[in-house]
């Protein structure tokens, strides 16, 4: 299954990518370059929408983190919403959700 990327604006806290499809390793360097590209396009405050997402492998986690490595070095940040089940526990067991900010929603954001 494809990876569907879509771009919305969130007024005040940047620019969200909500993500439709498995984030694994064959969709995570799609991911990957996209984030990147955002970044040196100049957008460093990105929210990354999973609440559409089934599954997430470690290549998909590691696409994020490269994401917000990047966003981080130009003066930003990338949070996460939206975490099923599946995509938390992946998180929880890497500690991941101890590096990156995870809310419930975008509301939760504001």
């Amino acid at each position: 299954m494809e990876l569907q990327i879509t771009e919305d604006q969130l007024a005040g806290l940047g620019l969200v990518l909500v993500l439709r499809g498995r984030l694994d390793a064959v969709t995570a360097p799609q991911l990957k370059s996209k984030l990147k590209g955002l970044v040196a396009d100049g957008h460093n405050q990105l929210v990354v929408d999973l609440t559409e997402v089934p599954f997430i492998d470690s290549s998909g986690l590691s696409a994020l983190v490269s994401g917000l490595r990047a966003a981080r070095e130009a003066g930003g940040t990338l949070k996460l919403i939206g975490l099923n089940e599946q995509t938390r526990t992946a998180f929880r067991l890497t500690q991941l959700d101890r590096v990156f900010e995870i809310f419930p929603d975008r509301d939760s954001l504001q």
